[in-house]
């Protein structure tokens, strides 16, 4: 596709994937929510027994794969699934300067929902050179429309991983933003229009929100502003079937999304990616948002049903109540990478004709 420079004029209602999208067994044999539980950090055992070419290869294979069921069903932002990614933050960190990956260290995470073995912070977080522009690059080839690359976002980023060198989430999560707009330059500089943050842990902390994560995040492309479309995706936390089955009650507060959404409303980010299909969110919060617009979840990625476009047309009508069409992005509500392949190509399938509709 040609490349975009600046912003991304809206002028309809658009449709995006907000990130991942489901791993092939050719790549991965187990769950998506095996990978999510044990944070990525058995993604390239595959490798080690198949050989690094042989593992590429079925990377860009699956990377090309995914590209191409959004291209079939006509999404206007599109991802390469992230593929390559064992985890959305740990992938994007092990390209950093100052991270243990060796050293993992027992961390209470998502506000106590989970206890998971993390990567450690060891010294002062270091940039060490590009870490997604080849896959920006090789999206942005296959891609029919707009390419979108993610970032984590630096409350996540606290979030993610075991400190022991800073000793406060304030201070690294500013030297993350420092670090991580270098990459953001470098993301622009290779020609990427759309670039994307995901913080969901914002939602977790709107305390730690307030006080130091919107600083933070803003800190990430700050004298960038006018140079990409940036968008920020803060979902309440991907479905977890057996914590459901238990009762045991696992996301955030979508309470807080009001809050969220007017605090971000007075920011320099372009577009706010919330979920709004699993929990069937009252859309009468979406004015909150301001002038922003709102990339919303309107497919549940915790379930293999296909939602139809009937049903998808009158979601979106309900929120065209509240937001004109050009201020509104259909989306799943996080990434897909717990559903089947033939769910997620039909949701999107559908999501799309939707969209067209309305």
């Amino acid at each position: 596709m040609a490349t975009l420079t600046g912003k991304i004029k809206q002028t309809r209602l658009m449709t995006a994937i907000v990130g991942s999208y489901p791993k092939p067994r050719y790549l991965f044999p187990g769950t998506g929510r095996k990978l999510l539980d044990e944070m990525g950090l058995t993604f390239h055992e595959l490798a080690r027994e198949i050989g690094p070419a042989e593992f590429q290869q079925r990377l860009d294979r699956a990377a090309r794969q995914a590209i191409e069921d959004q291209n079939a069903a006509g999404i206007d932002f599109v991802t390469d699934g992230e593929e390559r990614r064992g985890h959305y933050v740990l992938y994007v960190l092990s390209g950093l300067g100052g991270v243990d990956f060796q050293k993992l260290t027992e961390k209470s995470i998502r506000d106590g929902r989970y206890v998971r073995h993390l990567p450690t912070v060891i010294g002062r977080l270091t940039y060490q050179g590009p870490i997604l522009v080849d896959d920006y690059r090789f999206t942005a080839r296959y891609a029919q429309n707009i390419a979108k690359i993610g970032l984590p976002g630096p409350t996540t980023v606290v979030d993610s991983v075991a400190d022991t060198y800073y000793g406060d989430p304030a201070r690294l999560a500013m030297d993350y933003a420092q670090v991580i707009r270098h990459e953001v330059e470098n993301l622009i500089a290779a020609g990427c229009p759309a670039i994307q943050f995901d913080d969901p842990a914002l939602l977790r902390y709107p305390n730690q929100a307030q006080e130091w994560g919107m600083d933070a995040l803003q800190a990430c492309f700050r004298g960038l502003e006018d140079q990409a479309t940036f968008f920020v995706h803060i979902c309440r936390g991907y479905p977890d079937k057996p914590l459901e089955r238990k009762g045991v009650a696992y996301k955030a507060d979508a309470d807080y999304y009001g809050n969220v959404l007017s605090w971000l409303s007075d920011s320099a980010l372009d577009v706010i990616s919330i979920e709004g299909a699993q929990s069937r969110l009252d859309l009468s919060v979406l004015p909150a948002a301001g002038r922003k617009t709102v990339m919303l979840g309107v497919l549940d990625v915790g379930s293999n049903r296909v939602e139809s476009v009937d049903d998808l047309v009158k979601r979106g009508k309900d929120a065209l109540r509240h937001l004109p069409p050009e201020q509104l992005i259909l989306a799943p509500d996080c990434g897909m990478l717990q559903l089947s392949r033939a769910a997620a190509r039909q949701k999107l399938a559908n999501m799309a004709t939707a969209a067209a509709i309305l």
